[in-house]
């Protein structure tokens, strides 16, 4: 039997090995040994680090395919003891007979890299996602391949569903009458077939059309804001107009907008309605009706009139009227009749007939107040009106504020700040029997009157508009300045706005 020497002493090369220091050949160990030592040292740390990770299947594999060992979610989710799974093929423990297919283990150890893969065990009737990562030694070779598996079935389930009911709502919607459309982003990522008849939409462009391209110039910062609040908001069920183009051809559009979760991504639903046609109609009664509002004051040379009338539809519920009565007395009325649109336009047609008929059998304010109360009631059924009537006597220099439902106007006496008025009365046709208070006050030339309708409410409130009004000398300007800042918050206005300004240039002391 050949001896190896062990140790060997560099300083003395005559040093001689005892006989008891002789080792026999089959306790050295060889190369082959001592790396079978290192993998079962590899793969004891290897054991240790990955067994107690809770929530995902983790399996060890060598490289011959069999099972070295699994985490205890990975024994958890088999149904398996260490054992079972033990020295055996990956596919075995499931009850194949034969591998995968698509063996993700054989790319990871043909590719030395990591490799993805989703796919469905019908075994266990489960959805995994799968990553296999090869572990290579310092040489570069694989030595153990780790695989973690992912339960992902849920989130299948749930993908299949909302996919089922996606197409379950397409046939919805494109069973509508009405143009239907989807924002995510800016952009239209669905539309049925009214839609696309509409708006001529590209419905193939990647990542779906930008709705802007077919919002007209004058709407599209308006529309951004609605677009913009809804989703902050999350409010559903927003109606507004907008001017939409087709090609060359625009289009007057109702729009209906509320937000929804599309794709998991908030969004934009919107179901437009083309009233073009209707539009046309329309706007021939907002000329008319434009044409009744007065510009000047009847008795121009004794007091200056501005007036603002922003109707939150094309034509609105709220107008107004003066009249002349003698060289020295004006009546005058604001009011707002309940609805919008046809109906107003209506309801204000018949509110001019009953408010001649009252003038003419009266000039004080409180008895024309309780006629159109009697007749509203008895001719326009369940309509109420919000009203507030006045009279300004210039040979008395005095006026009389009778209100019912529009109960508040602002009074400027020259060289003081405007103070806000408080008148009190229901609203007409409410009660046959109402009564109304009357609140009079004595003017001066410089002096100014304020009557506006409730959709102006908030002005007085408002700290920035309240201290331009409180500074400007002018009702001019002033009117300038309130149609400005009406624009810009047109998006926000949801009732008519109107507002008579007065100011007082002739009456002596």
């Amino acid at each position: 039997m050949k001896a190896h020497n062990i140790f060997r002493d560099n300083k003395d090369s005559n040093h001689f090995i005892k006989k008891n220091d002789m080792v026999s050949s089959k306790e050295i160990p060889t190369d082959k040994d001592c790396l079978t030592e290192q993998l079962l040292n590899k793969e004891k740390l290897l054991e240790a680090v990955i067994k107690g990770i809770p929530g995902v299947v983790i399996k060890v594999y060598k490289t011959d395919n069999t099972i070295a060992f699994f985490n205890q979610a990975g024994y958890d989710f088999y149904g398996k003891t260490p054992n079972e799974v033990q020295g055996k093929k990956c596919y075995k423990v499931l009850g194949r007979k034969d591998k995968c297919t698509d063996c993700i283990f054989d790319k990871a150890l043909e590719t030395k890299k990591i490799v993805n893969m989703e796919k469905y065990i019908p075994e266990i009737n489960k959805y995994m996602d799968c990553c296999c990562n090869p572990v290579l030694d310092d040489s570069g070779n694989v030595i153990f391949v780790v695989e973690q598996l992912r339960d992902i079935t849920n989130k299948r389930v749930l993908e299949k569903k909302l996919k089922e009911s996606e197409e379950r709502y397409r046939q919805i919607v494109d069973l509508s009458p009405e143009a239907i459309i989807i924002i995510l982003d800016n952009k239209i990522v669905l539309a049925n077939g009214e839609a696309y008849k509409l708006m001529n939409i590209d419905l193939n462009k990647p990542g779906g059309e930008n709705i802007y391209k077919y919002v007209h110039p004058d709407f599209i910062k308006i529309l951004h804001k609605r677009i913009k609040r809804i989703l902050r908001y999350k409010t559903t069920n927003v109606k507004y107009e907008c001017k939409l183009i087709n090609e060359n051809t625009e289009i007057d559009a109702e729009i209906s907008s509320s937000y929804l979760t599309y794709n998991g991504e908030p969004a934009v639903q919107s179901i437009i309605r083309n009233v073009t046609e209707m539009r046309g109609d329309l706007n021939k009664a907002a000329k008319i009706q434009k044409k009744w509002l007065q510009d000047t004051f009847p008795i121009p040379n004794k007091a200056r009139m501005e007036s603002i009338y922003v109707p939150s539809k094309t034509v609105g519920g709220d107008s107004y009227k003066l009249y002349k009565v003698s060289d020295d007395l004006v009546i005058g009325v604001i009011w707002d009749v309940s609805g919008k649109g046809i109906t107003a336009a209506l309801s204000i047609s018949a509110f001019n007939v009953l408010l001649n008929d009252s003038i003419l059998a009266s000039n004080d304010p409180s008895e024309i107040m309780h006629s159109l109360n009697t007749k509203i009631a008895d001719f326009l059924d369940d309509t109420y009106i919000a009203a507030c009537c006045f009279s300004i006597n210039f040979r008395e220099k005095k006026a009389k504020v009778v209100s019912a439902g529009i109960n508040e106007f602002v009074f400027e006496k020259l060289q003081y700040k405007p103070e806000k008025k408080i008148v009190k009365g229901p609203f007409l046709g409410m009660f046959k029997d109402s009564t109304f208070d009357e609140y009079s006050i004595h003017f001066r030339p410089g002096d100014k009157f304020y009557f506006y309708t409730d959709g102006l409410d908030f002005i007085f409130c408002d700290d920035a508009l309240n201290e331009y009004f409180v500074s400007t000398n002018s009702i001019h300007e002033f009117k300038k300045y309130l149609n400005s800042y009406l624009n810009e918050m047109i998006t926000d206005i949801k009732d008519d706005c109107t507002m008579l300004l007065l100011e007082i240039i002739q009456g002596d002391d």
